[in-house]
């Protein structure tokens, strides 16, 4: 039985797009009614053994789909939290960042208050030995960034800006956390009020990305906010609320992509958008209505599901220097849609939001054949929703023999594993 979603209601959802709350209102119904009839007698299956990282009277999970929780040594990164992630985040209630051996022993946990259940505190490694997570400074009031070392199990520095990606020890990329709660709290951190309209709206010239680098602490606002809109500027602009989001390196450090949000009416409108790393040249990769998610594949293409420029909601490899696109017509990527793409050497891994049955697939892909392959599905209840949703956020292992991804197949967030026979 297929129990994807057909043309026609995905075509109906597209419609309801400039009216947000009455989308999710009829998408939440629809869910429950059409999962009645093909519900499955299994909470999941997949192709090999799945195995969990899991700690006893604790939900635990890594984070975003953009970076992997394994080390070159195999030591491994993720979240514990003792507050259930079917709820809301507290700013009240901590989390740990938790370190393991390569023989899976917990070597050390560390608490903060920076976190989010779609990207944890954006934990992850800058190199073999040092990882970097978000936490709140309680006395200045501030989003800050720590680096621990897994050598000397310590903190060995401190920064004053929160990580949004970095480039190994060279530098990072940081951005208002505080826009993010407000305009999209699913990313964003609690500890502070919610900007007001008027914030939202004034000196934009003083928000947007800053580069922090590693060695002397230096911060500069690279691409303000005023920077971002005077690209490819047009009127609306003015009548719309802005933010930006989801920064992703490229692998040779010298640019790296962001996703403009603007909102008019509650209406959504995405730009991909490229900018050097050393403040200079930004440009719109693509501006069709919407990007969702991207992964880059070595350092001049991009892996994007976005609506192409017919219209058509897709896959597309994207050349950021040309700016050439091509659909990628895989017939199992087809059939399912949107997904978390984790690109690495000649395959990537994503999955795909519940279906009928609420089952959510994790998919591997052959970059070069560009033929897949399905690992296996797992089951979504309905407690999870909204910004406590569970997506799979698949991520290929340092050694690439791994698949991690986040499931809730058994009622509570676990950071799952499977292993790959390529």
């Amino acid at each position: 039985m297929n129990t994807n979603y057909g043309f026609v209601e995905k075509l109906i959802a597209r419609s309801l797009t400039r009216f947000p709350l009455a989308k999710s209102i009829a998408k939440d119904i629809y869910a429950r009614v059409v999962y009645f009839k093909n519900k499955r007698a299994y909470r999941y299956k997949t192709e090999n053994e799945l195995k969990v990282i899991s700690l006893p009277e604790e939900e635990t999970f890594f984070g975003y789909y953009d970076k992997s929780p394994t080390s070159e040594g195999g030591f491994l990164l993720c979240h514990a939290s003792k507050l259930r992630t079917s709820g809301l985040p507290s700013s009240d209630k901590k989390i740990d960042v938790c370190l393991f051996s390569s023989e899976g022993d917990l070597l050390l946990r560390v608490p903060t208050s920076a976190y989010n259940w779609q990207q944890g505190s954006r934990t992850h490694w800058l190199n073999d030995d040092l990882f970097i997570f978000n936490d709140f400074d309680m006395e200045r009031r501030t989003y800050i960034s720590r680096v621990y070392s897994q050598r000397l199990l310590k903190e060995v520095k401190i920064f004053p800006f929160p990580v949004q990606d970095s480039y190994g020890t060279e530098y990072f990329i940081s951005l208002n956390y505080r826009r993010l709660d407000t305009l999209r709290p699913d990313y964003g951190y609690r500890n502070l009020p919610k900007m007001t309209n008027s914030e939202l709206r004034e000196n934009l010239d003083k928000d947007g990305l800053w580069k922090v680098k590693f060695s002397s602490g230096e911060v500069e606002l690279v691409y303000s906010l005023s920077d971002i809109l005077k690209v490819d500027y047009i009127e609306i602009f003015e009548k719309a609320i802005h933010k930006v989001n989801h920064v992703m390196i490229s692998p040779g450090g010298d640019k790296f992509v962001f996703l403009h949000r603007y909102f008019i009416n509650n209406r959504r409108y995405d730009r991909l958008m490229l900018a050097d790393a050393v403040k200079g040249a930004i440009k719109v990769l693509v501006s069709y209505e919407m990007v969702s998610h991207y992964s880059w594949v070595g350092k001049d293409k991009l892996l994007v599901y976005m609506r192409g420029p017919h219209g058509v909601d897709s896959y597309y490899w994207l050349d950021v220097y040309t700016g050439n696109i091509i659909q990628i017509k895989d017939a199992l990527l087809s059939r399912y849609g949107d997904g978390h793409p984790h690109a690495a050497e000649d395959f990537f891994v994503t999955d795909t939001y519940p279906d009928k049955a609420r089952m959510q697939h994790l998919i591997l892909s052959n970059i070069k054949t560009e033929k897949s392959i399905h690992l296996g599905e797992f089951f979504h209840g309905f407690e999870y929703k909204g910004e406590s949703r569970c997506d799979l956020h698949p991520r290929l292992a340092h050694d690439r023999r791994k698949v991690f991804f986040d499931s809730v197949q058994d009622g509570k967030r676990k950071l799952c594993f499977v292993e790959l026979t390529l």
